[in-house]
């Protein structure tokens, strides 16, 4: 059975840097990912080995203690690999171009940029060893694996078969019994459960598909701390590997939002609660930045299975908690902003706003590069990639829902519009980063990742909807383009088959007209901004700040506030309670 695709910084200064890869010192002499380090190979006659870690991976540590201090597989390294190692998370361009071989991952290239070898997850010594023999005795190159689609521009649809197929093997996946999808590990994977909910209004299977797979997922939630943590390997649920990622409590804070929307359940308000409550207790730094990820475990002796297990007291009588990656990404930060107004929007919690809108500011002041892009660990825009661009564009559209001030949409246009100057493909999609003059063999070929393309997509369309600039209409095209050929290669990409009914269709559009200091203007807005879907276009318009951007209506004046919900047609009659907002959504979203 095919599977549902999950899809899951700056270029380091060169030269020879030891790093801890456990608690004790490494035996391997890591080198930094650089063009260096093939011109080393050239020179000496050596390969690169290339270790992708992460610092909340447990099987990276288990690795680096066992592995990569075993004699036999020290000599081999010694005598003819130039070693490197890299943290995935500071590299989103390696990361997203060995993501699908798990982590740890093991790349061993020739001086030429060629793979020879590729493997995912832990390792054994004496396999080990064999297996950089095995390079050295037949240094062949393998076949590429880079997707490249032949894409056709004008293609920005699946037709119809295709999208009768990708839905029925999207179906064919589903687990009926707990809820997921495939028949190995369970997470939340946040453009597949949105699929669901966007359609639960058409009834079965789309209602139990969102229910019963967020009520299994609700399982993965840390209920001391809050968080949720990053998969069951398990099929019910149980089984969690407990590191926190923030990507997953990004999918978390938003479908169990979009979830309390639709049906007003409190446990979902509850569990988006939870993943707000690790963010802004576990999680923030004393600038208002956000840490990078939580790992599993506080030691070998103390596994998160132990750790997780045990009361809040029991933990606060532990000498220390699984260790957090306190590095302060572009990316993360993003993620975490977005997730923190996703609760706002349904809870009216101040404190998550708050916490999301320190985090935009710090966001602004230190990772902001001159042209609008975002760098990854800096304001370098050397350091930029398309995922830390991304992030911070989608947040500050999230700020603009949540708030309604205009500024926040105005710096979504503008890092938008870096996007498409920064990472946009002529020939279709949105590329990580564009190679480095240096890279040479498969590195030189840029990597689209999949989830990325899918986000960047629907983002510029968003923006398009808000801003009604052209240029966010022509890239949005050209990314549904590139899904649309990567679909007809028989991939099941619920996410591009959102995209492509968000380009189709105007979003649900919904003004409030009253002033920003009206008690009364301000319920509607509350109302309005928990709409149960991301593809919503919400404006505040308080006539003393002049127009509204892209404005294409005439609002009727009254004496008190009043929201309007509009389509692309007619717009409804004013509503002055917020419980009369549902009935005018309804009213212009009905089919003639």
């Amino acid at each position: 059975m095919r599977r549902i695709l999950l899809v899951l910084t700056a270029l380091l200064a060169l030269g020879f840097v030891p790093q801890r890869a456990s608690a004790d010192e490494s035996l391997v002499a890591w080198r930094e990912f650089s063009d260096a380090v093939f011109e080393q190979a050239a020179r000496e006659n050596k390969y690169v080995l290339l270790h992708m870690a992460a610092v909340w991976c447990h099987w990276c540590h288990v690795m680096e203690r066992t592995t990569y201090r075993d004699p036999a597989v020290l000599a081999l390294i010694e005598q003819r690999y130039i070693p490197v190692r890299v943290d995935q998370d500071s590299r989103p361009d390696l990361s997203y171009r060995y993501e699908r071989w798990g982590w740890p991952a093991t790349i061993m290239f020739d001086k030429d940029g060629n793979e020879i070898f590729r493997r995912q997850g832990y390792q054994p010594p004496e396999l080990f060893a064999k297996l950089l023999q095995a390079v050295i005795d037949d240094p062949s190159a393998l076949p590429s694996a880079t997707i490249e689609p032949e894409i056709d521009p004008d293609l920005k649809r699946f037709t119809d078969e295709r999208r009768r197929d990708m839905e029925q093997d999207y179906l064919a996946s589903y687990d009926r019994q707990h809820g997921g999808f495939g028949d190995t590990h369970r997470f939340l994977h946040l453009e597949t459960v949105e699929y669901a909910l966007s359609r639960a209004a058409d009834g079965e299977p789309w209602r139990d598909i969102g229910r019963r797979t967020l009520d299994g997922a609700r399982l993965l939630i840390d209920p001391v701390e809050g968080g949720m943590f990053q998969y069951s390997d398990t099929l019910d649920w149980r089984s969690p590997h407990y590191e926190k990622l923030m990507n997953i409590q990004l999918a978390a804070a938003r479908l169990y939002a979009q979830a309390y929307g639709l049906w007003r359940d409190p446990r979902d308000l509850e569990a988006t609660g939870a993943i707000a409550r690790w963010l802004r207790d576990t999680m923030r730094g004393p600038e208002g930045a956000f840490f990078a990820t939580q790992d599993a475990d506080v030691s070998a002796d103390t596994p998160g299975k132990i750790y997780y297990g045990l009361s809040a007291a029991e933990r606060k009588s532990l000498p220390g908690q699984p260790r957090i990656d306190r590095s302060l990404y572009a990316r993360e930060n993003g993620w975490a902003i977005a997730a923190l107004a996703a609760h706002y929007d349904v809870s009216g919690d101040r404190r998550s706003l708050d916490a999301a809108l320190a985090a935009a500011r710090w966001l602004l002041d230190q990772r902001r590069a001159p042209d609008g892009s975002f760098g990854h660990a800096s304001a370098n825009p050397d350091d930029a990639y398309l995922a830390d661009t991304l992030a911070a564009g989608e947040a500050f559209l999230a700020l603009h829902r949540s708030t309604g001030d205009r500024q926040w949409l105005a710096l979504a246009g503008e890092t938008g519009r870096a996007l498409i100057a920064r990472f946009a493909d002529p020939k279709g999609g949105f590329v990580a980063r564009w190679p480095d003059r240096g890279a040479r063999g498969e590195l030189a070929r840029p990597v689209r990742q999949i989830d990325e393309n899918v986000a960047a997509t629907r983002f510029l369309n968003l923006l398009h909807r808000h801003l009604g600039d052209a240029a966010f209409h022509e890239a949005a095209g050209r990314g549904l383009a590139w899904l649309v050929a990567m679909g007809e290669q028989g991939m099941i990409l619920p996410g591009a088959l959102l995209a492509e009914h968000e380009l189709s269709v105007e979003p649900v559009h919904l003004t409030i007209v009253g002033r920003r200091d009206d008690e009364a203007a301000a319920r509607l807005y509350a109302r309005a901004r928990a709409f149960p879907a991301r593809y919503l276009r919400l404006e505040w318009w308080d006539r003393r700040e002049g127009s509204l951007p892209n404005n294409e209506i005439e609002y009727p004046e009254f004496d008190r506030p009043a929201v309007f919900a509009c389509s692309a047609n007619f717009c409804s009659l004013p509503a002055f309670d917020p419980e009369e907002i549902d009935d005018r959504i309804a009213a212009v979203s009905r089919k003639p």
